[in-house]
C-alpha cells in the first residue's frame, strides 16, 4: 500500500508540478511573453505611417484590472489607433503573476503597445522581470516623423543614489535625434514629482528644454491630471491620471498641430 501510495504520488507531482507556482517572487518568464516592447515596436514600425496619427496613453493600472478590461473593449473600438503607452506601475508589488495579468491583457488590444517601468515594478524582483518581460529600462524608437523616448524615472526604488534618471543616456538620446525629428519622453516620475530625485531635477528639465523639439514629456504616478509647462517653454509636461479614475488620454497629431484629450470609459 506505500509502494502504491508513493508511485501515486510521485505521478501526480511530475504530472502537475507546471501547474504551480512555488515561489511568489519567480523571475523566470516564458518565451512567448518575452520582449514585449521590443516585438511591439517591430509591429509599429510595419505599419503605414501617416503624418497625421493618434496615440493613447494610460497609467498606474495596478490592481485595477476590472477597470483595465473595460478599457480595452473601449479603446478596441476606436478607429486609427497606432500604438498605446502605459506609463509605469503596471504592478503593485512587482510579483510576476501581476506582470503576466497586465502583460496577457494588453496583449488583447488591436494595436502595439509599449511598457514604461514605474516604481512599484520594481518591487521586490520586478526589475528583473520588467527586463524579461519588457527588455530594456531606457530606449527610443521613431514612428512617422516623431521620436519617443522612454526611461526609467523611479530615483525613490534605488535610494536616491543619482543613477534615476539616467541624464547622461537621456542626453545622448536626444543628441543622437535629428532636429526635424520632435520628441515625446515617457517616464513614471516626473521630474515634480515628490519621489523624484530632487539633485537631478533641474537637470533632466534643463536637458529636455535645451534640445529645442521635445515637445511633451509624459508622466503618471500622481493619481492627477495635469498639461503645463512647469519649467516654462517649450516643453509640456503631461500626468496621466490613474486607470482607476476609469480616464486615458488620447494624443492626436495632424498638420494642424497636436491636441491632447483626456476620455472618459
Amino acid at each position: 500500500m506505500r509502494v502504491l501510495l508513493a508511485g501515486l504520488l510521485c505521478i501526480l507531482f511530475f504530472s502537475c508540478k507546471k501547474l504551480f507556482t512555488y515561489n511568489a517572487n519567480e523571475i523566470q518568464i516564458d518565451e512567448k511573453d518575452k520582449n514585449q516592447n521590443i516585438q511591439n515596436i517591430e509591429r509599429l514600425r510595419s505599419k503605414t505611417q501617416n503624418a497625421s496619427f493618434r496615440f493613447a496613453v494610460i497609467t498606474d493600472t495596478q490592481r485595477f484590472y476590472d477597470e483595465m478590461d473595460d478599457f480595452i473593449e473601449k479603446i478596441n473600438a476606436y478607429p486609427d489607433i497606432s500604438f498605446l503607452v502605459l506609463v509605469g506601475d503596471i504592478t503593485d508589488f512587482g510579483l510576476k503573476s501581476e506582470y503576466l495579468w497586465i502583460c496577457h491583457r494588453l496583449q488583447k488590444l488591436s494595436f502595439p503597445f509599449i511598457v514604461v517601468i514605474g516604481n512599484h515594478d520594481m518591487l521586490g524582483n520586478g526589475r528583473e522581470l520588467y527586463k524579461q518581460m519588457f527588455g530594456p529600462e531606457n530606449f527610443g524608437f521613431s514612428y512617422s516623423g516623431y521620436k519617443f523616448i522612454v526611461l526609467n524615472s523611479n530615483s525613490q526604488e534605488v535610494g536616491y543614489d543619482g543613477s534615476l534618471p539616467d541624464t547622461s543616456w537621456l542626453q545622448q538620446e536626444l543628441s543622437a535625434t535629428p532636429p526635424q525629428e520632435k520628441i515625446f519622453v515617457f517616464a513614471h516620475l516626473a521630474p515634480f514629482s515628490g519621489d523624484f530625485d530632487r539633485s537631478l531635477e533641474q537637470a533632466y528639465a534643463r536637458t529636455l528644454t535645451n534640445k529645442g523639439n521635445v515637445l511633451y514629456s509624459i508622466h503618471g504616478h500622481e493619481d492627477i491630471s495635469y498639461l503645463g509647462q512647469s519649467y516654462g517653454p517649450p516643453v509640456n509636461y503631461l500626468v496621466v491620471n490613474s486607470l482607476r479614475a476609469r480616464t486615458f488620454v488620447l494624443i492626436n497629431i495632424t498638420d494642424n498641430g497636436i491636441s491632447v484629450e483626456e476620455v472618459a470609459f
